[in-house]
């Protein structure tokens, strides 16, 4: 396996872990962010919130799995 390929692909999971993380720690209604500031949000707002953040969480995980692939490759 060359050394880009592998480098390649373990920086697109540390990516696409973190923007896991981000998008989920963000989120109005399941992440950390609301729960710790102690700020009451509306229902509105998160469920308009709810759809950013199930895009970017998928995203991600497309990051996730393309570094993954790219970690799995063999070379000629």
């Amino acid at each position: 396996m060359k050394v880009t390929n592998r480098r390649s692909g373990s920086s697109l999971v540390l990516t696409g872990l973190i923007g896991i993380l981000y998008f989920w720690l963000t989120d109005h209604r399941l992440g950390l962010a609301s729960r710790l500031t102690g700020s009451p949000s509306s229902v509105d707002e998160a469920n308009q919130a709810f759809t950013g953040t199930i895009v970017g969480i998928v995203g991600s995980l497309v990051v996730v799995g393309i570094g993954v692939w790219l970690l799995t490759r063999r070379t000629a």
